[in-house]
């Protein structure tokens, strides 16, 4: 993430964004000792769950040293529940946006750190628009002269797939498939498709300076809001 970047772009939001990035820090510098084990293949559901309870002891102590006080509530739990993307239990007296941050980064993190470590267990080539490691779909693609290039928004593989294909059902129908861009917003479109009416955020690399995926991704959350409100839903 390019923090000056994301400063000079949303100036009001200059201390939320400082302070997510201390947070994302104190993870980072948390989850050093954290062992990351060899896998036998693509990352499977049950092999990530059984890391959460120490993923949890390393989320608790940022949330220690942010708070001051021990967390109210099972942190474990929690990240069961992000992991899921299911809506956060309402838990009085807490700053749910840092817990956010806190839970993301940890998560994110981790999975970039298995796949550092088992990158022999991602297939050289792939054809489907979710990550061969993580499974999760790309939020974000990058289009250049080459073609286009899909990140995963969890573990940051990237790989390549076709421009005229849906990330989320497949579908190859130009008729049913189409994009729109906003003013103001130079090089980056929204690609939809009428069939599932999802959609992802694509950067065209020939039109803009692109900074890495993670803050061209903040960077465009205006058209993330756009396409909601034109009726298409993000990713799974």
């Amino acid at each position: 993430m390019n923090w000056d970047i994301l400063i000079s772009t949303y100036p009001s939001e200059k201390d939320d964004i400082l302070r997510a990035k201390s947070l994302q820090e104190q993870v980072d510098a948390a989850m050093n000792d954290m062992g990351i084990p060899v896998l036998d293949g693509p990352c499977p559901e049950d092999r990530l769950i059984s890391l959460f309870p120490d993923l949890a002891r390393v989320c608790s102590s940022v949330w220690r040293d942010y708070s001051g006080s021990e967390p109210s509530f099972d942190m474990a739990e929690l990240l069961q529940t992000f992991a899921n993307k299911e809506a956060f239990p309402e838990i009085e007296g807490i700053n749910e946006d840092a817990l956010q941050v806190i839970l993301t980064r940890a998560f994110s993190r981790l999975l970039f750190l298995l796949r550092e470590k088992n990158s022999r267990a991602i297939p050289d080539t792939w054809s489907q628009g979710s990550c061969p490691f993580c499974g999760a779909f790309a939020r974000i693609g990058f289009d250049s002269e080459t073609g286009r290039v899909l990140h995963c928004p969890t573990c940051g593989h990237s790989w390549r797939y076709p421009r005229v294909r849906c990330t989320v059902c497949g579908n190859a129908d130009h008729s049913t498939l189409g994009y729109f861009e906003a003013e103001g917003l130079e090089g980056i479109r929204v690609s939809f498709c009428k069939e599932c009416s999802h959609y992802i955020k694509v950067i065209d690399t020939a039109a803009r300076d692109t900074a890495d995926p993670e803050t061209e991704d903040a960077l465009s959350l205006e058209m993330d809001n756009l396409a909601v409100e034109e009726g298409f839903t993000e990713v799974p």
